[in-house]
């Protein structure tokens, strides 16, 4: 978008919200066109500074509520679709915009923005994986360049372009990781994004409630690759039964990674060394402080999109050992003895079936399962739940506790496997707590991991804590 003024001016957000359509009226007081901006917020409780307040209208709540409290923490600007919250900011004398909507006036202003930005875009996006790969290809990218990544997993249809509109104009790289739970929403950000590269991890089964199959969710994660810039390049999981059909969508370079002897960016030689994995990608030595191989895929990915945008070998290296697993994300806790790794942000059933292969690997005196429902899985529920119970009762895990209501169906299926198995079903997070905190002793390895709905964070602290106190 071609604009005759500075674009962190409210005056470049009125002319863009104009050219968008979605202004219906704008309140610039006296001087205000020239305020600066730095960004967006959609939450008076966080960092308003600087930011452009966007009132979102919810399920929980609305945004217009708390504009007062937005242009009191410092916003320089406020967009309402309310026509009485409109003339309550004029009255104070605060700068607003009235639009027909607010989530599209943040979208189209988005979209403005990421127009006028010279930065290459990487987008990631897949089944599961997706915000820890982000972080490692953040790292990577900047060891070599000025890098703009998404908070945590910033990734939706209101994450995606609060993240553009937070890059600096002269970052070179923004990185932004992209999700879904319903048809259509990576085909949107694609379009809105428009990447130079884009990266899928893998295809599995998250959301399968949502998509109806496997096939259906290729299809939707495959949406991002139809929207890569002209002579863009995409990042590709080579072990992937859907490689093939994803790499047909490009139109452009295809880059691919994986175990397979055929991937351009071959993992191997992986092995839990020091606290942490060791392996190779082409022959190169790697490390992480991370557990699990799926961790050193996730890296090998990371490594593959480096060498795209053209950052060597040893800056990778280095970057990659430095990274520290973020909370719910497979951060490891050493206290009294025990060993806590905490996946406890999200899980989907490839995702658990991948965890429960690393618990088991571990050395340990015991290894203990602390997990939780899987949800969003429709129809599929049942089964799925009921294949998850078969692995445990497969595997060399000594002990597992079970949070919700598909605790019976895990029980049942991990009994017919191995009758010994003892497994706890909890229908209260905070008897699964006490459970859990009676039954660590020195020598334990535990991995806990669950839907986000099943708040297992919050068992993590208080286990955390309380092995903390006791040492």
């Amino acid at each position: 978008m071609a604009c005759a003024v500075n674009v962190r001016t409210l005056e470049w957000v009125r002319d863009a919200l104009e050219a968008a359509r979605v202004l219906q009226r704008a309140n610039l007081p006296a001087g205000a066109a020239g305020a600066p901006w730095s960004g967006a917020s959609i939450d008076s409780r966080a960092e308003c500074a600087g930011r452009i307040f966007f009132a979102l209208v919810g399920e929980r709540t609305d945004g217009h509520l708390h504009t007062a409290a937005a242009f009191g923490a410092g916003s320089p600007a406020l967009v309402v679709s309310d026509a009485t919250t409109m003339d309550d900011l004029d009255a104070r004398g605060a700068p607003a915009f009235l639009v027909s909507d607010t989530r599209a006036a943040l979208t189209e202003l988005a979209r403005a923005y990421r127009m006028h930005l010279g930065a290459r875009v990487v987008a990631v996006t897949g089944s599961s994986g997706k915000t820890t790969t982000k972080e490692y290809v953040r790292a990577v990218l900047k060891s070599k360049f000025r890098v703009h990544a998404n908070p945590g997993n910033f990734n939706s249809l209101v994450g995606v372009p609060v993240t553009i509109l937070g890059a600096d104009e002269h970052c070179q790289y923004l990185v932004c990781e992209v999700g879904a739970n319903q048809r259509g929403e990576i085909d949107a950000l694609g379009g809105l994004l428009r990447p130079d590269v884009a990266l899928i991890t893998n295809i599995g089964d998250a959301h399968v409630g949502y998509f109806g199959s496997r096939a259906a969710i290729a299809a939707e994660k495959g949406s991002l690759l139809a929207h890569l810039a002209r002579g863009g390049s995409a990042v590709l999981p080579r072990d992937d039964e859907y490689f093939e059909k994803l790499g047909a969508i490009v139109q452009g370079k295809v880059s691919s990674f994986g175990r397979s002897p055929a991937a351009d960016f071959r993992l191997a030689n992986v092995v839990f060394a020091n606290g942490g994995l060791a392996f190779t990608v082409n022959g190169e030595p790697l490390s992480l402080s991370a557990v699990g191989d799926y961790n050193a895929l996730n890296a090998c990915a990371a490594f593959a999109v480096g060498d795209v945008c053209g950052v060597d070998a040893t800056r990778m290296r280095e970057a990659l050992s430095s990274v520290r697993p973020m909370p719910g994300r497979g951060r490891i806790h050493a206290l009294a003895g025990v060993t806590l790794v905490d996946e406890s942000y999200n899980a989907s059933p490839a995702s658990m079936t991948r965890s429960l292969a690393m618990l088991a690997a571990l050395p340990a005196r015991r290894r203990v399962a602390v997990l939780g429902d899987m949800k969003e899985l429709g129809d599929e529920t049942v089964p799925l739940h009921r294949a998850i119970g078969a692995e445990l009762g497969a595997s060399k895990i000594d002990r597992v506790f079970w949070l919700g209501e598909q605790g019976e169906t895990v029980r049942a299926a991990a009994a017919a496997a191995r009758p010994g198995l003892r497994v706890e079903v909890h229908a209260r997070l905070e008897s699964l707590v006490d459970a859990v905190r009676a039954e660590l002793g020195a020598g334990d390895v535990v991995l806990v991991k669950a839907s986000r709905a099943c708040r297992l964070d919050e068992l993590v602290t208080a286990v955390v804590d309380g092995l903390g106190r006791d040492n």
